[in-house]
């Protein structure tokens, strides 16, 4: 993908673990988490406070096309904390070797639900 962004993974006769298991490795092997360090306290805080969005105001065409998975959770199974369970390790990478990271799994992942949920507003 990064040498082809054109390229159209539905017309590739690839597996959705092949997809899924792609984008976890890319993710993982960017220099920085896709939620940088500095930020990862200040939205465990916030989550702390607010731990459940309203429902999303954005009619669904007009949400981007990274929702359309938990969109389409009655086929896949793949609703909004599926998708965080799976994804938020590789998103959020935290150092699980102190307390404070394994206190916080919990939060994280409801994070990334949120940021799923809530995509049209932060993408």
């Amino acid at each position: 993908f990064p040498a082809d962004h054109g390229l159209d993974l539905a017309e590739k006769d690839f597996t959705v673990n092949t997809v899924a298991g792609a984008m976890k490795s890319f993710f993982s092997e960017l220099p920085d988490p896709l939620v940088p360090y500095n930020m990862q306290l200040e939205l465990v805080e916030a989550h702390s406070e607010y731990p459940h969005a309203p429902e999303c105001p954005f009619p669904p065409d007009q949400s981007p096309q990274g929702s359309m998975v938990s969109r389409q959770q009655r086929v896949n199974l793949m609703t909004s904390e599926n998708l965080s369970i799976c994804f938020w390790p590789t998103l959020m990478r935290p150092d699980f070797s102190s307390m404070d990271a394994l206190t916080a799994a919990r939060s994280y992942q409801g994070i990334i639900d949120l940021l799923i949920q809530q995509c049209p507003f932060f993408f």
